[in-house]
This record gives C-alpha cells, structure tokens and sequence, in this order.
C-alpha cells in the first residue's frame, strides 16, 4: 500500500494539480534571468568566463542538495522539502537581483549558490510527489509535468525578451517574478500532503531496521544503478543541446543567428510536445521502450547534424535530437520513484542526472575548441548509446501504476 493509496481521488487531483503549478514556476523565474545575461555581466562588470564561473556556483548548489534531499525527505517528508526549497530559491533570486544591481558579482554568486541549494531539494521533491502520484492514478504522470517546467521556462523566457525590448528595470523583473513565486506556496500547501516520504522509513524504524540498511542497499540494486548510468547518457545530450546546438551552426553551418536560433526554437518545441505526449507512450509501451525507441530518434537527429550538411536537415535532426531527451528525467526518475524508500531513489537517480547535466556540456566545449563543434556531437551519440543499452532498468511494465 502506497501512501498516496490512502488519498481520496479528490484530494490526489488536488495534490497532481499543485505539483503540475510547482514545476511551471521552477522554470519561470530562472529563464527570465538567463535572457537578460548580456545585461547582468554588463552591470557586475565581468569576462563571460567569469560570468560562466559565478553560474557554475549555481549548479554546485544544485548538485550538492540534490544528493542530501532523499535523507531530508526521509525525514521530514516532501511538503516540507518543497516548500523550503521554494522559500530558499526564492530568496536567491531577490538577492541575486539585489547584487546584480549593486554590481557585486561575489554577492550575485553567493545568492546563486543558495538559490541552487534550494532547486536541488524542492525537484527532488516535486519529483517524488509526481512518481507517488502515478502509484495512485496507474498513469505515467511525470513527463506532463516536465513539460509544465517547459512551458514555465518558455513562458518566463518571453517575458525576458519583453522587459529586455522595453528597457524594463531587471531587479523590478525578478522581484515581481519573485512575489508570484511565493503566493504559490502560501496558497497551495494544504493540498500537498504531509507524510509523503517518511512513511516507509517510519516502518522500518518501528520494525527495527536500521536507516543505514536501507541506504546501502541503493548501491546495491542493479535497477537503480541501471537508471543512473542511463540518465547520465541522456541528459548529457539535453544539456548539450541547449549550449552547442546554436554554437554548431553558426560555426560549422555559417548559418545567422536567426537560423541558429530556429533550430533551438524547433529543439524546444519538440522537447515540449514529447513530453506533453509521452507519457501515454510509456503508458501504453513501457518505460524502457519507450526510452530506447526515442533515443534511437535522438541518434539519428545527431547524425543528421553532424553528416548532413544542410540547414533544413539540421532542423530535422534538432527536431529529433529534442524528442529524444524529452522524456530522459521524467521516465527516468519515475521509474526510480518505484518501489521502497521512493526518495533516496530518486535522489541518487536525479543526481546522476544532473551532474551529467550541468557539468558535462560545459566540459564538453574543451572537445569542441579541438575537434569542432558537429565533430564533438559524436560524443553524445555515445551518450545515448549508453542509454538505449541502460533504459532497460526502467522496466516494461504497462502503465504507472505496475510497480517493479
């Protein structure tokens, strides 16, 4: 019996209608900070180097919180995580903002540091409200929900293009975004539930099993390690996509700007629509097939980049390269969050997942300076390689609601 089991239907809509709101304004706030970057290394008076050293400070944040949230939410259990983490992120961004504006770029890295503390814990816990929800309602919920962080990023992009196009006062920008951030948890608590992710663990404390048996035994399942690797390879490729996709074809293709940038917009878009969609392919699939088969897609989509040559077929191999790693966190972490002790899974899983994330492309660019941009992209062809081999620890049960 799951805990989310003991839930009315009622109250999980309410709860999977919360979690859907909480991965749209993970991406809102973020990605209107990250349009105006020109501006913020203007008014820190930093090197883009430096100015990539203070976001690398971000994901040290984010890394770090992400490999302690499962033994936080054992604890304490998810509502308490993600609503820390929302007050922690939050805070961030006003003092990110609050020192851009006072040009401190060592108080701006200080405040992203913190800001990632808190992104790590709070999507972690999202993460394993959303596998605990798909436990009850027997569906594959999570890539809907990442594609609400999707949406929220595209959504918070444009409205940094907007305040940029009309010369809108950046601390104003993140302090509005900031204010909107917050009312969500102020409004929204009563429907997470409390005892999501510390029910298992209070059994066995009754029981009499030490936590630490537990916790070993995650490096010791074959399935989880099989999820690790898997998500290693594919969000590599994700996080690749979104620094040297652009990079690629104004480099090697000689193509504008413009075109450059179509091809990301088509990437996101693609990204958005699989994982809107996907979610009844894993349904109706299985996880791991449904892994491998867009993985697959996402090779191809490389290759087309790499040997093709062309604008229109790298478009084509954008469009797949983005269906590809749609749904790589989602499945992945959904497939983690199966299961005893759902929150060191999914911990230990999306750990993997965005080290490979964050670290890996910007390690990546050092290949790139030697061997060219297109030529680096056969890294990532292994990558996802190793995730069509790997995916098979997702399992292929039908539908959410199997188990494993």
């Amino acid at each position: 019996m799951t805990f989310a089991a003991d839930l009315s239907q009622r109250a999980t809509k309410a709860w999977h209608i919360t979690i859907l709101v909480y991965f749209t304004i993970f991406g809102l706030t973020f990605s209107s900070l990250m349009v105006r970057l020109p501006l913020v290394r203007e008014l820190v008076d930093v090197t883009t180097s430096q100015l990539g050293l203070i976001l690398f400070f971000g994901s040290i944040g984010s890394i770090t919180s992400v490999t302690l949230a499962g033994r936080f939410i054992a604890r304490f259990g998810t509502k308490i995580a993600v609503i820390t983490g929302v007050t922690i992120v939050t805070t961030g961004f006003v003092g990110q903002v609050s020192f851009i504006a006072n040009g401190s770029a060592v108080g701006y890295a200080v405040f992203a540091l913190v800001a990632g503390l808190g992104m790590g814990i709070a999507d972690v816990g999202i993460n394993v409200d959303g596998a605990a929800i798909e436990s009850a309602t027997g569906k594959t919920a999570l890539p809907k929900m990442h594609a609400a962080f999707s949406i929220g990023s595209l959504a918070g992009a444009g409205i940094g293009i907007l305040a940029t196009q009309t010369n809108f006062d950046l601390f104003w920008q993140i302090i509005i975004l900031s204010a909107i951030t917050m009312v969500v948890p102020l409004t929204t608590a009563r429907f997470l539930p409390a005892g999501n992710g510390i029910e298992e663990r209070r059994e066995k404390l009754a029981k009499g099993q030490k936590p630490l048996e537990a916790r070993s035994a995650i490096w010791k399942d074959r399935r989880i390690i099989f999820l690790a690797i898997g998500i290693l390879g594919i969000t590599l490729a994700e996080g690749a996509s979104n620094d040297w996709l652009t990079i690629a074809l104004v480099d090697d293709y000689q193509e504008t700007d413009a075109n450059a940038g179509i091809a990301y917009a088509v990437l996101l878009g693609a990204m958005t629509l699989t994982r809107f969609f996907g979610g009844n392919l894993a349904d109706r699939f299985g996880k791991a097939r449904t892994l491998q088969v867009l993985a697959f897609g996402g090779i191809i989509g490389l290759l087309l980049i790499i040997f093709g040559g062309n604008l229109y077929l790298a478009w084509l191999g954008a469009m797949l390269w983005g269906c590809g790693v749609a749904l790589g966190f989602p499945l992945y972490l959904s497939a983690a969050g199966k299961g005893e002790n759902p929150a060191r899974k999914v911990a230990f899983v999306a750990s993997a997942g965005y080290l490979a994330f964050l670290v890996g492309p910007p390690l990546l660019g050092f290949l790139g300076q030697a061997w060219g941009v297109t030529n680096m992209f056969f890294v990532l062809v292994a990558a996802l390689v190793v995730t069509f081999i790997f995916a098979t620890g997702a399992g292929n049960a039908k539908g959410a609601g199997s188990g494993h």
